[in-house]
């Protein structure tokens, strides 16, 4: 009679992950070139599980793209290609790389913090008259910059003690990808919790619907293409183009 095999403790199957518990399969297709890619990035990172890879690249290109605003990607992109061509010239690094792998150039990051200044200020040239900026709008942002810098830690800056929970998913998979790309190696520990992820989508959709009143009421161009530049992602804003369309070809006819 054969002897029944017991699983040592710890043994078996290990419990997958909810993001895992939770998948479907979705086929695409890729070359051969891309998919090299992305073996490479899985080996470097995440011990050669391409499926892992491909999943949080997924992740991180959804939520790059809750910043709906096209120019606000562009200035990104522009300032990494200012950066990345800059190093091409210098031959060096600006940043150390992630887990202090690699140590930074002096005279890289010299350069690299002078042009992006400069770049900056073209795109952004400061107003020729003075704005007086609400204290409320001025604290959201002022508190936005110190997460910025909590999560990109460098010697000396202030850090929250502890986690960090706010109520934007988006943001808190950008801040902590930010801080192993550009911070000093610990992690950003910031997350987000359902119900105030919850609250936040009501209090969008509950602008979004009252903006939505307040357009169609209005019935002009612009209204709705205010809408439709606010509110990129609300359940109006198929109707809202429809409308814009339909008001700006009225326009063309007079």
């Amino acid at each position: 009679m054969a002897e029944k095999k017991t699983r040592a403790p710890g043994g078996g199957r290990k419990p997958l992950d909810p993001d895992e518990a939770q998948s479907v399969k979705v086929m695409v297709r890729i070359t051969s070139a891309r998919r090299k890619q992305l073996q490479d990035l899985a080996d470097k990172h995440h011990g050669g599980n391409l499926s892992r890879e491909i999943k949080l690249a997924l992740k991180h290109w959804v939520n790059r793209h809750e910043i709906p605003q096209l120019y606000n990607s562009a200035l990104g992109f522009a300032i990494a290609l200012l950066a990345d061509r800059i190093e091409r010239i210098t031959g060096g690094k600006w940043a150390a790389d992630p887990g202090g792998k690699g140590a930074a150039d002096p005279m890289t990051r010299e350069i690299v913090r002078e042009h992006v200044e400069q770049l900056v200020s073209h795109l952004l040239p400061p107003s020729p008259e003075p704005i007086a900026i609400p204290v409320d709008i001025k604290e959201d942002a002022g508190l936005l910059l110190t997460l910025f810098i909590h999560s990109i830690s460098r010697a000396g800056s202030q850090r929250f003690a502890g986690t960090v929970i706010i109520d934007d998913p988006g943001l808190a998979t950008i801040l902590n990808d930010l801080a192993r790309h550009l911070g000093d190696g610990s992690a950003a520990n910031v997350e987000t919790r359902p119900e105030l992820v919850d609250r936040r989508k009501q209090g969008e959709k509950a602008g979004a619907d009252a903006a939505w009143a307040d357009a169609v009421r209005t019935d002009t161009t612009d209204a709705f293409a205010d809408y439709v530049q606010k509110f990129p992602s609300s359940r109006h804003v198929a109707k809202a183009r429809a409308r814009l369309a339909a008001l700006e070809k009225q326009k063309g006819r007079k």
